[in-house]
């Protein structure tokens, strides 16, 4: 119509979920905390709330996605089967900004699963979401696959599911166990650390998910563990290596006849990053050295483990989570160093053989902005966050009852369980709607 751009970002502003940076002010207290954050154009609004698809099966997905002509990471079909999740684990954004789960039908996936393999000709499919094991129709989807594509050479992927029986016997179907390796996610080493971040597994579960798994012929187990976690102590770290411990002992109680061939369990740690809209935003936020002694405490407590030559322990670059920390809660202040880390070298920083630890740094230096502002500071409750103008959904009050029940190690059961009033329901479907009869009568 002729207008110029900042008649475009005008109209851009009135769409909801759209966020024109140009169109806020902030001002800071003397402590470089957030004093106020404020739209200067009439046309943005006090808030920015998140847009979600409710009925998933009411947009459509790719049918024919392109081949590229070179081998890529992401080399197979990927079906998303539900989005969200309803385990609400302290320590994850993606739990909590995709809230609440919806799910495909099965009818829907079985179209589009059938027809990317044909238009592809990929031979595998991967079965995606945060937690493929809480998909209610996952057996009938994983019967039609194999029944579908049965001597055709399709694998099948199931990432992100609970070891259970339920989850053992699916893989057993679509898995070579002679292949292939367990992964668990117990996340922290105590089960006091566990329900800090609201893991909801206990270590009868994981033992006898490896149990089953061990009789059921594999022998290779992938164990996920974060280090730095709020309220860790020496002990919940040194359980690390104890859990991992319990797990190769669980392989040698079954008879010496049914075994195949020696257990091998990898033990891999990363270090903890507090994410915005989750209730660890408040967390303190360990520094390269101390993330560096935790895991040098870990690997010292394998090394005493009677099964050390079954265990291998690996953990991540601190220097990397550092970064990914500041990242993960910087301002708008931030960007300045990304640029002028960007005209340092800086490229490519996911890769560890381009990572230049060096030319951050200087960034930081150079733009006078405080790395320990971003990461080891302490935060109280009632600070204003860089993004607490955006409605993510789930609300403030949510997320500061679960850092207080954290503290209290108490656990929040699952959303298929109990309601907890997070805030999602106004978005008017999915698990909420599920459970709709665990929130008549409280008000929400």
């Amino acid at each position: 119509a002729g207008g110029g751009r900042q008649r475009f970002l005008e109209l851009a502003a009135e769409i909801p979920g759209i966020y024109v940076p140009a169109f806020y002010d902030v001002t800071y207290h003397e402590d470089g905390t957030i004093r106020s954050f404020t739209p200067n154009n009439p046309h943005a609004g006090e808030t920015v709330t998140k847009q979600l698809v409710v009925d998933m099966d009411s947009v459509g997905y790719i049918e024919k996605p392109l081949v590229p002509y070179i081998k890529v990471t992401q080399d197979r079909v990927v079906l998303e089967i539900q989005r969200g999740c309803i385990r609400g684990c302290r320590f994850c954004q993606a739990g909590d900004v995709y809230r609440p789960l919806r799910e495909h039908s099965l009818e829907y996936l079985k179209h589009y699963a059938y027809d990317m393999l044909k238009s592809t000709g990929h031979d595998e499919i991967s079965l995606s979401s945060l937690s493929s094991s809480d998909y209610s129709q996952l057996e009938g989807l994983v019967n039609f696959l194999i029944e579908e594509f049965k001597g055709k050479g399709v694998n099948i992927s199931l990432p992100s599911l609970r070891i259970d029986a339920f989850s053992l016997d699916v893989m057993s179907k679509v898995q070579d166990i002679k292949k292939s390796s367990l992964t668990f996610a117990p996340e922290a080493g105590s089960q006091r650390l566990r329900d800090v971040i609201n893991k909801g597994l206990t270590e009868e579960v994981i033992l006898n998910g490896a149990r089953q798994a061990f009789e059921a012929g594999w022998n290779r187990v992938k164990l996920y563990f974060m280090l730095g976690l709020p309220t860790e102590t020496v002990e919940d770290m040194e359980g690390i290596a104890l859990l991992s411990e319990k797990v190769a002992e669980t392989y040698y109680e079954i008879p010496k006849e049914q075994r195949h061939g020696k257990v091998q369990v990898t033990a891999s740690s990363s270090f903890f990053v507090p994410k915005p809209f989750t209730p660890f935003q408040w967390a303190r936020m360990c520094t390269k050295e101390e993330f560096l002694e935790r895991a040098n405490i870990v690997r010292g407590k394998f090394r005493q483990m009677l099964n050390f030559k079954s265990l291998k322990y690996n953990w991540h670059e601190a220097e990397l989570t550092v970064l990914e920390g500041i990242l993960a809660r910087g301002d708008r202040r931030v960007g300045a160093v990304i640029e002028a880390a960007y005209k340092n070298g800086a490229i490519y920083d996911s890769w560890s053989e381009y990572f230049n630890n060096d030319a951050w740094m200087k960034a930081f230096e150079d733009c006078g902005v405080p790395i320990d502002f971003y990461t080891t500071r302490e935060r109280s409750l009632d600070e204003v966050f860089p993004w607490d103008f955006i409605d993510a959904g789930v609300s403030k009050e949510f997320l500061k009852r679960e850092w207080k029940r954290a503290m209290e190690a108490v656990v929040t059961p699952n959303c298929r369980g109990k309601c907890s009033a997070c805030g999602v329901l106004k978005f008017g479907g999915g698990v909420c709607f599920e459970t709709r009869e665990t929130t008549e009568g409280t008000g929400l």
